[in-house]
């Protein structure tokens, strides 16, 4: 059997990601499954903060900004360079370093677009340097500006993500119904039973079964993304 002409597509470059999360909406609709369902529209439009975000949209930062050791009449400077995070527990560093995008694709596509130097950067509020001297056990260091940065790489990942478990997707629907090309598959030729299986399947497939939420207890969670 011939591959049908979406995979193809996909597969050669020859649609966006924006459309081929739009053409699979129409066939995984046939599905009747929320959780496959929710996938897509939240690819396509952005995820709501109360989601469990997809482990391919966290990325893991670096802090980087400038700090002084001593006072103000005699110190030590160092501008734009790393900051260490000293004794930080792991899951606060996790909190501080992971940033995570909700955007919905074409969203991210122009945050990628407007990134001259090829970077992100989250912002840190103020009000938590002292707490990151704190942990360096150094009363003397003070920050004067501190940001997380990532690689617009991180974005270009994100996309390729989405597409390779579209494609596998697809495979399985093709395999299970035949050809896609007019977007339309018939669930009456399957059970009820088998057709739930078969969403359970595509399920496993987009969600990969990883996915990692950053909790309410995310101190900086709604720190904004800009370009950098």
């Amino acid at each position: 059997m011939a591959k049908s002409m979406i995979i193809k597509d996909i597969a050669n470059g020859a649609i966006d990601t924006i459309t081929a999360l739009k053409r699979a909406k129409i066939l995984f609709a046939s599905l009747d499954n929320t959780e496959l369902l929710d996938w897509v529209n939240y690819e396509i439009a952005g995820y709501p903060t109360a989601a469990k975000l997809p482990d391919y949209r966290i990325e893991r930062g670096e802090l980087k900004g400038s700090y002084f050791k001593g006072s103000m009449a005699s110190h030590m400077k160092w501008t734009d360079v790393s900051i260490p995070l000293g004794k930080m527990p792991a899951d606060e560093i996790d909190i501080l370093l992971n940033v995570s995008f909700y955007d919905g694709v074409n969203a991210l596509k122009q945050l990628v677009e407007k990134a001259d130097n090829g970077h992100l950067i989250k912002p840190i509020p103020a009000d938590y340097f002292a707490y990151i001297a704190k942990c360096n056990d150094d009363r003397y260091m003070n920050i004067i500006e501190a940001r997380v940065v990532v690689s617009t790489h991180c974005i270009t990942n994100i996309f390729s993500v989405i597409e390779s478990r579209l494609l596998d997707a697809l495979l399985l629907l093709e395999k299970e119904f035949g050809n896609l090309d007019d977007l339309d598959i018939d669930p009456s030729e399957k059970s009820p039973e088998e057709i739930q299986e078969i969403a359970n399947k595509v399920c496993v497939i987009v969600y990969n079964d990883h996915s990692v939420h950053i909790g309410d207890d995310n101190k900086i969670k709604d720190t904004n993304i800009s370009t950098g």
